[in-house]
Order: structure tokens, then sequence, then C-alpha cells
């Protein structure tokens, strides 16, 4: 059966194989880990393919690491390349000491996907500093989705998709199956469900599952804005339900964990320094929002904000809200040495809003891309000062963001 291959990943993993380093896979549940690791083409078609999905209720006796070893060596085969891929890893006890040993015995190349951001921090990222490469899945960016609905769909205009990818959310069984917006959304409260029960409550004995679902859902409603989890307790114990802060920071950690939210600082651009005590909260994917609140028309520009931040995260950039001299910039984006500036608006609506968002761009000294994109581009939107005013559709278009 023909199916889309997300080939940007591909390209970012492929370079990898063979290195006997970790790779290490992660996002959140149903992005597509595992199936983009199936895809590689550079997988000799005689190797040695062992495949644990640690999801299956039939792999639940390898959740015993001696027992998962001791499946992997038997199953190991002398003449061939032996590929092992493990998925959710996490479910696997003691896994990191697991994994460190079959690459300190050089029998496999390695490959472990998991919807726990903490897989690359700790012990195991001390341990196998220098022998792992990581790369995050993301749900479907525009380009994904366009190419997702030429095979599954109805061919729809890139505005159709774009209008769908705000309303549908972008995890790819639901643009697999080519839903529609009803059905979309019972998929993805599904998806929601499965991942507070098994990542977040059955791994860490969360007791008050009605305040983790609140603030799940506050911060679903406060996309693109400083948050403060201060503020959502005082909001939480409002209603009387009496929670201390202390484990609002607590669950909020846990959403992040299970990568259902990302927690984004922000940057001080001329100090060159990271603002610990700012920072915004963004979804795994805008489909979570509409599952748990319903499509809010009225805040298309967190929804504009939440798009675009993954679709940089998806291109492999490193991701911060940026403050220059009290003006905050929407994204600093950083991969390697390049740098991109963004500024996201619902429209250039008058002289004023023209000012504050390309006056925000223009105060930073240096050469790099700056960009303000707008939900649809009006005929006098222009370019300004070396800045590129772009409609949010064809930004979400463009191959290279370093070339403006």
């Amino acid at each position: 059966m023909d199916h889309v291959l997300r080939e940007s990943y591909i390209d970012r993993i492929s370079p990898f194989v063979g290195n006997r380093n970790a790779k290490v896979i992660t996002g959140v549940r149903r992005c597509g880990k595992t199936t983009i690791l199936k895809e590689l083409p550079s997988f000799a078609k005689d190797s040695n393919i062992l495949l644990f999905d640690m999801e299956l209720w039939a792999n639940r006796r390898f959740r015993d690491p001696d027992v998962l070893y001791g499946s992997i060596k038997d199953s190991l085969d002398p003449g061939k390349e032996n590929i092992l891929i493990v998925d959710e890893v996490q479910d696997v006890d003691r896994w990191e000491e697991l994994i460190g040993s079959l690459i300190a015995e050089d029998c496999c190349d390695i490959y472990i996907s998991g919807s726990d951001s903490r897989l690359l921090s700790g012990e195991f990222a001390t341990y196998l500093a220098g022998r792992m490469n990581s790369i995050e899945v993301c749900t479907l960016n525009l380009r994904e989705c366009i190419l997702f609905d030429r095979m599954y769909g109805d061919g729809a205009s890139d505005d159709e998709v774009l209008d769908r990818l705000f309303r549908r959310g972008g995890f790819p069984s639901v643009w697999a199956a080519g839903y529609e917006e009803s059905d979309a959304m019972s998929q993805v409260r599904d998806i929601i469900h499965s991942i507070m029960m098994t990542d977040i409550v059955g791994r860490y004995g969360v007791k008050r599952v009605d305040v983790l679902e609140s603030i799940l859902m506050l911060l679903s409603d406060n996309i693109g804005n400083i948050t403060s989890l201060n503020s959502i307790a005082n909001t939480l114990s409002s209603s009387g339900r009496g929670v201390h802060k202390d484990l609002v920071y607590e669950y909020a950690g846990y959403l992040e964990a299970a990568c259902l939210v990302d927690r984004v600082p922000m940057y001080d651009i001329k100090g060159r320094r990271t603002l610990v005590s700012k920072y915004k909260y963004y979804l795994a994917d805008v489909g979570i929002r509409n599952a748990l609140l319903g499509f809010g028309s009225s805040d298309i520009l967190g929804y504009i904000e939440n798009i675009i931040y993954l679709d940089l995260k998806s291109r492999g950039y490193d991701i911060r809200i940026g403050n220059n001299n009290g003006m905050e910039v929407d994204f600093v984006a950083r991969k390697g040495g390049d740098i991109v500036y963004i500024q996201a608006t619902m429209a250039l609506e008058d002289e004023s809003v023209v000012r504050r968002e390309f006056g925000n761009l223009e105060g930073i000294a240096d050469n790099y891309p700056k960009y303000v994109v707008v939900l649809n581009k009006g005929p006098l939107d222009s370019d300004m000062n070396g800045i590129r005013c772009i409609a949010l559709k064809d930004f979400l278009q463009l191959e290279d963001l370093g070339r403006p």
C-alpha cells in the first residue's frame, strides 16, 4: 500500500544509521515515531531487524530487562547487520542500563523511541555522552498535511488544508483516515486519554486526575501568552478545590514529560541569556486544544503561534521567546550557527500594528533573517527594512528559512 514518507525526518536520521550510537527518537504518542523508523531506506533489505513495541500487550514480558536482553541476544544473526528498535522504551524497567550495555557490547545498531521528554536527561544522557543521536518528531506540519491529503484525502487546496490543520490538528492517524472534524476530535480525545492514563497517571501515581486535566485545559486555553503556574494554582484554588501551587508545578512537569506540552522560556537577545522566570506553553498539537475546548475562533493568534512553533521544531530548531529591550519577539529560533527571528500576527490592520510588529524586529542589531508572519497577507502588506512580510501558508512551505 502506498504511504507518505516523512522525508525530513528520514533525512535527519539516515546519516546516523550504522554508527553504533543509540539513536533516540522522542515525541508525543501517535506522532509517527515508529513508522518513520520502519521507513528508513538505509536499512539494508537483508538486515536482521529486531522490533519490540512495548505498547503491545503481547510484549509486556519484555518490560523485564533480563527477559528483553535474553530475547535480543538470542535473536542476533552473526551473518547479518543486526538492527534493534525498541518503541516506547521508557516502559522497560532499568532500560538505561540495558541500552548502555548493548552499546558497550557493540552487537547491534540501536534505535529507541519514547513519548517521554526525559529520555534525554538524567543519568542516561550523562552515561551516553557522545554515544547517542537525538531527533524529536512532531505531528504533521503543513507541508506534510498537504502530502497526506493528496494521498488519503480529496486533494484540497493549500488554503483548505491549512484550515483543516487549524481545526483537526496534525496527528498522522487523523489525516491518514481522512476524518471529518468531529471524528478527528474524537480520535484526538482518545489519544489524550491514553497519554494521560498511561504516561502520567499510571507512571507517576497521580491521585488528582481532575486537577491534571484542568491544568492541561488551562494551558491549552492560554497558548501564545506568558503563563504563570502560580496563577493557574490560584484559579484552581478559587474554584474550591484547594490546590497547592507545588502540586500544579508537579503536574505541569508531568504534562511536559509526556510530551503533551512544551514550556518555552524567554531569551534576552541583547544580553544573550535565558530568562527562566518567564515562559509560554505550547501544545504538542493544536488538535489537543480543539479536542478539549472546541475550536476557538477568537484565539486564532494562539493557533498561529502554536503552528509556527511546531513547524520550527519539526525543522530541528531550538526555540525561545525573545526579549529585545523590553519588546517581545515571538520566536528566536536557532539551529547550529543560524538564527531566525519571527513575529506572528493576525493582520497588519493599521499603522500601530505595523510599527509594533516590524519595530520589535528592527531593533535587533544583526543580519539574520527576520519575518513578520500574517494569517493572510493583504495587498498593502510589504517587506520593510530587510524584514520579510509573508503569509502563514507561504512561510510554512518555505524550504529554507535562512533565505528570506
